[in-house]
């Protein structure tokens, strides 16, 4: 199974579960996501046009719950640019979210800090459209969300690159590429023992273009912002996960059989009712 690429909100957070939900819990609300959400049609199955469909929602509300609890967060800081047209300057989105005494912190932690804050402000200038040193929403979602704005989208590759590439040689080396995996990814990688191999086949047959052991910009882009449909590629993926019986569609049984896999793919309101919203990052295999 594939791992997923690094995301922007795993870079700025790099939160993990404090305790993992209950297989069983999981497998509750798999079930009831299933009846309401994923079956549209009523069949008890559910295909890729539908999986599709409902991950084309659930990251459109991932993205735009995510933007909207920050700049409420930032409100009472904010500029007015024009008659309800608010903005956040850049100082004092600096001032918030990277005290002094963070970056003025001896050794490993306050460097990490301060390179954190050299590619936050490279993000929050190229975000800033108008050059004006301040974001509206818009350009702040883009600030956020590089990945679904063409005009930024590159800076998610390099900041990938500069997240894994441990060496700083400017590329991706197969070990590298693997330490990332084991960070982001969830049980499976303990669990199944034959993950470790079929992500070092994935790596040398899908992403590694030119074998030469290691990932280049141009191959680091096609990982990081693949160019097929996101959601398209993703529903596949998650049922070719689950599909037993090979008839290229799930049943709620199957969903519910592999919680470790699909639980990545429930709403926000499953976190926050089991008392892990905040503490956790979702699955981003999205």
């Amino acid at each position: 199974r594939r791992a997923p690429p690094p995301t922007s909100q795993q870079q700025q957070q790099q939160q993990q579960f404090y305790q993992p939900p209950k297989p069983e819990v999981v497998q509750k609300h798999l079930n009831k996501l299933f009846v309401e959400e994923l079956d549209k049609d009523g069949d008890q199955y559910v295909n890729a046009a539908e999986l599709k469909e409902y991950l084309k929602k659930f990251h459109s509300r991932l993205i735009l719950d995510s933007i909207d609890k920050q700049w409420v967060y930032f409100d009472k800081e904010m500029q007015e640019k024009a008659p309800g047209v608010k903005v956040l300057k850049w100082e004092t989105y600096r001032k918030l979210s990277f005290p002094d005494r963070d970056l003025e912190k001896a050794g490993e932690e306050g460097k990490q800090a301060k390179a954190m804050l050299e590619r936050t402000e490279r993000r929050w200038k190229l975000a800033d459209f108008d050059n004006d040193g301040a974001l509206d929403k818009a350009e702040f979602k883009s600030f956020l969300h590089p990945e679904e704005d063409e005009r930024v989208r590159d800076v998610v590759v390099t900041e990938a690159t500069e997240l894994m590439d441990t060496d700083k040689n400017g590329i991706v080396s197969f070990d590298e590429y693997m330490e990332h995996l084991k960070r982001v990814s969830g049980p499976e990688k303990d669990k199944d023992k034959n993950w470790a191999p079929a992500q070092q086949s994935h790596f040398s047959t899908y992403m590694d273009k030119d074998k030469d052991g290691a990932l280049n910009e141009a191959e680091m882009r096609d990982w990081v912002l693949p160019s097929h449909d996101r959601e398209e590629g993703e529903a596949w993926r998650l049922i070719s996960v689950g599909d037993v019986n090979q008839d290229t569609r799930l049943t709620k049984e199957e969903v519910a059989a592999q919680p470790d896999y699909f639980m990545g793919i429930l709403p926000h309101e499953f976190w926050q009712q089991e008392g892990h919203a905040g503490t956790v990052k979702q699955k981003e295999e999205l």
